[in-house]
């Protein structure tokens, strides 16, 4: 008796904490509320300033320095352009149906510019009809839409869960995450590669993370379509101030937009000139005399361990003084080691898997690749026409 005492009591009390959440949070959406017209105001100057800053940026030369400032400023206008509309269409009551789509038109814009933004950053933009193909799903949602509101039903106003607009607002959300997933993978793989040649990334790597969070937490407020404080209020005035702290950021870091993300000069001295010889004396020492690149799991790092320095001065060395990265260096040793028993009498009997796998490589399949790129020759053709 006293135990169903005890958990009627704590039930109580566990249905009394999302009751005072509740309370909670209508006093301050009604609270908020009546503030609309300050919030308006808030919202749109940032708007204006993003919409400013963007064709400022559009603006900017041809040149190959100013190229990936012109995809900024594409993406920026866009995106003001995407929270003008929530803005216009909520505070300002548009009575255009018209206004809620287009901006799930912009919401399938913003992953593709954002993309070939951070491919630009890299020196890599795509063909412009490339970069096309990816607005061709943003283009058939315009048609849909407006065939939608003339012939098929029209609507005197957009009311999201009464048509079933809510779940394709979801799905452009969608669209936009999976950009910004690739645009973030990207980014990290091309900046490990920077790195490694000793380039300074500091600054693109404080720029590009801060506007991948300020970008993720916008997207996380506009999936809460359906809640109104989320969705129509707090996304356009947080934009506001993503829009003052990307300008911020530009006008401090101004050299690193106007002179190109990597300047000639720009790198770092990550090794010391006596400490050279001792790196190139200790991989001799490791290579030969102990053959440690025969370790199917060498890696990069336990071989800097082994050497007592940085991975990062390890894959600096190699990339400057051998000519190769990390990988391409690895596997041309143990080619090398390959060919020998390839040539070797006494290993003749050896299959070839035998001889790959005693190499250092894992599978015969990578084995055949990085052979035939260091020979020329697949290592059958290699023995038969050396046997």
């Amino acid at each position: 008796m006293y135990f169903c005492m005890v958990v009627i009591r704590f039930g109580a009390k566990l249905q009394f904490i999302p009751g005072t959440i509740y309370l909670i949070y209508k006093s301050i959406t009604k609270t908020m509320y009546q503030f609309d017209s300050l919030f308006a105001a808030f919202a749109s100057l940032g708007i204006a300033n993003g919409l400013v800053f963007g064709g400022y940026l559009l603006r900017q030369p041809r040149s190959a320095t100013q190229v990936s400032n012109r995809y900024l400023g594409l993406f920026i206008f866009l995106l003001s352009l995407r929270f003008a509309i929530t803005t216009v269409h909520y505070f300002y009551r548009s009575p255009m149906a018209d206004w809620a789509d287009w901006g799930l038109v912009l919401n399938l814009c913003l992953g593709p510019s954002f993309v070939v933004y951070v491919l630009s950053v890299f020196k890599m933009p795509p063909a412009l009809a490339f970069s096309r193909l990816h607005l061709i799903p943003a283009l058939v949602l315009l048609v849909l839409s407006l065939l939608g509101r003339r012939v098929i039903s029209p609507a005197p106003f957009f009311e999201p869960f009464k048509d079933g607009w809510f779940l394709i607002n979801q799905l452009t959300l969608l669209h936009w995450i999976m950009y910004l997933v690739y645009g973030y993978r990207f980014f990290l793989s091309q900046l490990a590669a920077k790195r490694a040649e000793g380039i300074d990334t500091r600054k693109v790597q404080q720029w590009m993370i801060g506007l991948l969070l300020l970008l993720s937490v916008l997207i996380l407020g506009y999936s809460f379509n359906n809640a109104r404080l989320l969705c129509v209020i707090f996304c356009p005035l947080f934009y506001t101030i993503i829009v003052y702290v990307i300008l911020a950021f530009f006008i401090k870091n101004s050299t690193l937009f106007q002179k190109g993300y990597w300047p000639e000069g720009n790198k770092t001295s990550v090794l010391k000139p006596a400490k050279i010889p001792q790196i190139q004396e200790g991989l001799q020492k490791l290579l030969e005399d102990e053959s440690v690149f025969l370790n199917p799991e060498l890696t990069l790092d336990k071989l800097a361990q082994q050497l007592g320095i940085s991975p990062h001065a390890l894959s600096h060395y190699i990339n400057t003084y051998e000519g190769y990265n990390f990988s391409d260096w690895l596997n041309r040793h143990r080619v090398e080691y390959a060919c020998r028993l390839l040539l070797d009498p006494q290993y003749t009997h050896l299959k070839i898997a035998a001889v790959a796998f005693d190499s250092g490589f894992n599978t015969l399949s990578v084995f055949n690749g990085a052979f035939k790129k260091v020979v020329g020759r697949t290592p059958s053709e290699f023995r038969r026409q050396n046997g």
